[in-house]
């Protein structure tokens, strides 16, 4: 149903040297949703030309500047039944602050709605919400496509995401780790229509899980509006041969059900090219090089069912079911030198062609419950998943210089099942005097099972190369308790808050019978100072300590086998990495059409863990051949520090501009096995978007 705002001509009378009053609030309905786009319109008593009128922003906030009067206050949207209030405003001070202002959602013409159109870009202090309904260029393609436009976001060709070039990044889906083993497959195994918004979290509080730190990337997935008995439909298709189907079906009122469906494929084909040069760091001038060209034919598929339950109005219960899957075809060619001293001793080709799965299954319930006591409400939360991936590859290189006729085939097989259990709970109360007490606790419990092989298939003999054929198995607990006391006064808000994490992680390799074990208790508190000049300019700082722990295959000390002549080796005696990282942010509405974002931000990280590659001899069989052996270590110290500036333009109601620019300096120091990894740099990066609405079903989008 086609929603609509009709606000009719209002009169306004203007009296010279009149007092008046600036009165401003909120408009939400009984669920505690905003209600954009509200027609706020005050009549007096005494005079019924005097009409005095304004529109709620897309947030529900509304200010008005009237003479001081005895006044009929006339909430309206249609659709809904209109709200008055009479006020009194005669005797008032020069503003009126009338908080959170309550309308009944109940429906009171059948075939009419409000709708509004959100800003595709919302900046607030502590985050920053990018609302993908909004993003033509993000329909009918994938997550990838989403990612590509959140504001502080980067995404690299190989599906890194980074912070402010922070590759440490937590992301999340519906608040829940992704269960997916990189964030390629991640992204491309959710489509785009299947996505409500996505949050960008650069410091979390205490209240989130300290991993991270570069900070917190949350998906949020499209669930049941709360309407009454409606229902929805939307199918779309895009360039990538994307297309997929939302449904939704929900109740108002204290009781009643709320159900979701999303389903979406997909398939796309993205090109990556890869140039490698490696000089040895000695005097011997060694020089070899890569150059790799890779195909990957995607298709990918998601499955997002859920509903509530309202028992009342106090009480709910919550649950959801997610299947993702991919399939994928890769292929990569590369080509190889060797130079000693400006001469070509070594050449050879190699092409891989490799066949991938995955599928990932979820499931989360949960139940909430509020107290009398507005705020006062206690939360439960339990969730599994169980993700298993295929890789399987043949890998065929050609010697050219010296030539051989000799072709060497590599079979590899990779097999791997995590499974994962999250339990948590939350707590809120309300104190007096404007404190707010926060618990909570959270068990996550992983489990990552690796079977890795390869066979060598040459002159006409297959046989097992020990050395890359292994099975591992990583199990990590963490157990979290945090707690937040929060205090607010007339303009400002302190947050001090207490994080506990206490991780044991166990790993162990069948080939090299080995068995490890990690234990280690975190301590990260979390500091946030907010301060409201006034409706429109408003300040944060902040304060946290977070960590960036090693992922599973970074531990296990297994040569993982890429080709004959690239491996990488697990380092278990490798520990996690802390940041203490501050914020200064700033929120300006210099006018109705004009916003400006500035942040200033700097981090500090010890025990920063980087990847080393060195040259190293290794036989196979009876053949001694040498080959770059990578591995992972904490190196040292990086600093980085910087601002971020964002700007939003409204110049007419048809046409919405946002941009943003990034100046990140680092500096690093640190050494492993003797060598040197100081560096110095700037990282510069930057975003512009904008929107043309010129017709009702029209919109015109520019991005950069």
């Amino acid at each position: 149903m086609n929603k609509s705002i009709t606000l009719f001509a209002l009169l306004f009378s203007i009296t010279l040297f009149a007092q008046k009053v600036e009165v401003k609030g909120q408009i939400k309905d009984n669920q505690n949703q905003e209600v954009p786009f509200a027609s706020i319109v005050f009549k007096s008593f005494k005079d019924s030309s005097k009409i005095f009128g304004t529109l709620g922003d897309e947030n529900g906030n509304f200010v008005i500047e009237i003479p001081k009067d005895n006044y009929s206050l006339e909430i309206s949207v249609v659709g809904i039944e209109p709200k008055i209030i009479e006020l009194d405003l005669r005797d008032k001070k020069a503003t009126l602050n009338m908080g959170i202002i309550t309308v009944s959602t109940e429906v009171s013409l059948d075939e009419v709605v409000v709708k509004g159109n959100k800003t595709a870009y919302k900046v607030d202090l502590d985050k920053k919400t990018y609302n993908v309904s909004q993003d033509i260029v993000a329909k009918g393609g994938s997550l990838t496509d989403v990612m590509q436009n959140l504001p502080s976001v980067q995404v690299e060709s190989d599906g890194n995401v980074s912070i402010r070039g922070d590759q440490n990044v937590r992301i999340l889906v519906d608040g829940k780790p992704s269960g997916l083993a990189s964030s390629a497959e991640l992204f491309a195994t959710i489509p785009a229509s299947s996505i409500e918004k996505v949050e960008v979290i650069t410091n979390p509080s205490s209240k989130y899980s300290a991993q991270g730190t570069a900070g917190i990337i949350n998906v949020v997935l499209k669930k049941g509006q709360k309407k009454r008995f409606n229902s929805s439909l939307e199918v779309f298709t895009g360039y990538r041969l994307t297309g997929g189907v939302n449904y939704n079906l929900a109740q108002s009122g204290e009781t009643g059900s709320s159900w979701y469906a999303n389903a979406g494929i997909g398939y796309s084909e993205p090109k990556a090219i890869n140039d490698i040069f490696l000089r040895s760091p000695n005097n011997v001038p060694d020089i070899s090089t890569q150059e790799s060209d890779r195909i990957r034919n995607q298709y990918y598929y998601l499955i997002n069912l859920g509903g509530t339950k309202k028992f009342n109005e106090n009480n709910s219960l919550s649950g959801s079911l997610t299947y993702r899957g991919a399939q994928s075809d890769n292929s990569n060619t590369t080509f190889y030198e060797d130079f000693n001293e400006g001469s070509l001793f070594n050449s050879s080709n190699r092409n891989e062609n490799e066949d991938e799965t995955n599928n990932f299954i979820n499931g989360n319930i949960s139940f909430d419950h509020k107290f009398k006591k507005e705020g006062h409400q206690l939360s439960f939360s339990a969730s599994g998943e169980y993700t298993e991936g295929d890789e399987d590859a043949v890998i065929s290189t050609m010697e050219i210089v010296p030539l051989s006729e000799t072709l060497n085939q590599d079979v590899t097989k990779n097999e791997e099942k995590i499974s994962r259990y999250v339990l948590s709970t939350d707590y809120t109360l309300p104190m007096k005097n404007n404190y707010t007490l926060e618990l909570g606790y959270r068990s996550d419990l992983s489990s990552i099972e690796n079977d890795f092989s390869v066979e060598r298939q040459s002159d006409n003999m297959t046989f097992v190369i020990p050395e890359f054929t292994d099975k591992t198995d990583y199990d990590e607990k963490v157990h979290a308790f945090y707690g937040q006391l929060s205090k607010k006064y007339e303009k400002l808000s302190v947050n001090l808050g207490l994080r506990t994490e206490i991780s044991d992680i166990d790993i162990s390799s069948q080939a090299n019978n080995f068995s490890n074990s990690k234990n280690y208790t975190d301590w990260f508190p979390s500091i946030f100072l907010n301060y409201a000049f006034n409706e429109k300019n408003k300040i944060q700082f902040s304060v946290s300590r977070r960590i960036n722990r090693p992922r599973s295959w970074m531990i296990v000390p297994f040569s993982t086998f890429t080709d004959e002549r690239n491996i990488f080796i697990g380092n278990s005696d490798i520990n996690p990495s802390y940041v203490v990282a501050t914020e200064l942010s700033y929120t300006t509405k210099i006018s109705s059409k004009f916003s400006f974002y500035p942040t200033l931000f700097y981090r500090n990280t010890t025990d920063e863990m980087e990847f080393f590659v060195e040259k190293q001899q290794i036989t196979i069989g009876s053949e001694t051949q040498d080959i770059f052996a990578s591995t992972i270590a904490n190196i040292g110290d990086y600093t980085t520090s910087g601002t971020e500036l964002g700007v939003s333009y409204k110049p007419f109601n048809w046409w919405n501009m946002y941009g943003e620019i990034v100046l990140n300096g680092f500096k690093q120091r640190g050494s492993f096995r003797g060598a040197s990894f100081d560096g110095d740099g700037l990282l510069v990066s930057g975003r512009y978007n904008t929107t043309f609405n010129f017709f009702k079903s029209m919109k015109f989008q520019i991005q950069n």
